[in-house]
């Protein structure tokens, strides 16, 4: 390990260390938003590698331009219904799903006017900008980051590959009939869990959920999200929200084996359970209860129209007809394996699923011909 990532490892742990001793203790909520997006020492905004071979993990955008290349197919039709069409982009990783994204879309003459990105890592913001030096200059004038969502009514497409999932969780157990929630302590300066029942918000947030638990579960949730999504989404006058991201319905995501939780960490293409170990350089998620997503939608003003797993979205958004068995072997090859690391039940194509609402556009939307409403 560098001396650099570790004066920033020390860094991060006395920056918490501090808050805690202000506080007495801190939620898991705020140690991992601290871990994650703390300017200059979190795991976002350190400037460590994260994404790729090279990095802690590969996101789909990251294998090829397939991932791309089927929304474009799905989306094209959308834009050109829409009026001064806005594409926003919510954390845009290394802007590769952004330059494959737009050139599929410059290939079926429907680029939007405008492309928006939102990024909360200045190093992502970087990397982006440097990747979107590859396109044609009439193309790159399209894309703005913003540090927040337009202010004025727009119409548009607002996009969210694996975002949902880093957003900071609160961690709950369920005993003697009640929530307790997760806090951290210091005890000889270690960080030390404990629990203490939840502020009356927070526990009604998890009173709606109408779980049955058993004594001793322990889980996560995602606070204020129907907040979150109505500041992302609030000034969509007319258009769609679709995010994509690892989770369940409510039912499997709160299933009684799933007895403590989700949350994982990733360093390294390692998984680990350990949120506490390499703090600020490893990313910590939880997987996505898509039935809350489901629901913060729907107390949005959208209509839900499409729900199902990445493999079927993928497949019926024609990622087949980008492979041409009679053309060039080699090629032919890489783009199969390729799909097969998008599609495949054992590999993304059933742990990822996409979600898709619309707001005052009524809109039948390729790849959800297999919808799994009932998993919500």
């Amino acid at each position: 390990m560098s001396e650099t990532i570790l004066q920033i490892n020390h860094a991060l742990q006395h920056k918490i260390a501090d808050k805690i001793k202000q506080n007495g203790k801190i939620s898991f909520a705020e140690f991992m938003k601290m871990a994650l997006y703390s300017p200059g020492l979190g795991y976002y905004s350190a400037g460590l590698n994260k994404i790729g071979a090279e990095g802690d993990f590969v996101t789909s955008p990251e294998l090829g331009a397939l991932f791309a290349q089927c929304h474009a197919n799905v989306f094209a039709g959308v834009l050109k219904q829409l009026n001064d069409a806005v594409f926003l982009e919510l954390g845009a990783g290394t802007g590769q799903f952004c330059v494959d994204f737009l050139l599929a879309l410059e290939s079926m003459d429907s680029l939007p006017e405008h492309y928006y990105i939102i990024e909360v890592s200045a190093d992502f913001k970087q990397v982006q900008q440097q990747k979107i030096q590859t396109l044609p200059p009439y193309i790159q004038q399209k894309i703005k980051w913003l540090d927040q969502p337009p202010k004025q009514p727009f119409e548009g497409i607002i996009f969210a590959n694996e975002v949902l999932d880093a957003l900071p969780v609160e961690v709950f157990q369920f005993k003697q009939n009640q929530y307790q929630q997760l806090m951290l302590t210091l005890k000889n300066n270690q960080l030390t869990e404990q629990w203490q029942r939840f502020n009356q918000p927070l526990n009604a947030q998890l009173q709606q959920l109408n779980l049955s638990l058993s004594e001793g579960y322990r889980s996560e949730f995602i606070p204020n999200l129907d907040a979150w999504i109505q500041s992302v989404t609030g000034h969509l006058s007319k258009g769609l929200a679709v995010f994509v991201d690892y989770g369940y319905g409510r039912p499997t995501y709160y299933h009684p084996q799933r007895v403590d939780g989700t949350l994982v960490c990733q360093r390294r293409h390692q998984a680990n359970f350990n949120p506490y170990n390499d703090i600020g350089l490893q990313d910590i998620t939880a997987f996505v209860d898509f039935t809350a997503v489901a629901e913060a939608f729907e107390k949005t003003g959208f209509k839900l129209i499409g729900y199902t797993t990445q493999g079927d979205f993928l497949v019926d958004a024609g990622i087949s007809q980008h492979l041409d068995p009679d053309g060039d072997y080699q090629n032919y090859y890489q783009l199969a394996s390729e799909m097969k690391h998008l599609v495949l039940p054992q590999e993304m194509g059933e742990k990822f699923k996409t979600i898709a609402a619309s707001k005052n556009l009524d809109i039948s939307l390729n790849g959800f011909n297999n919808n799994r409403w009932n998993e919500l």
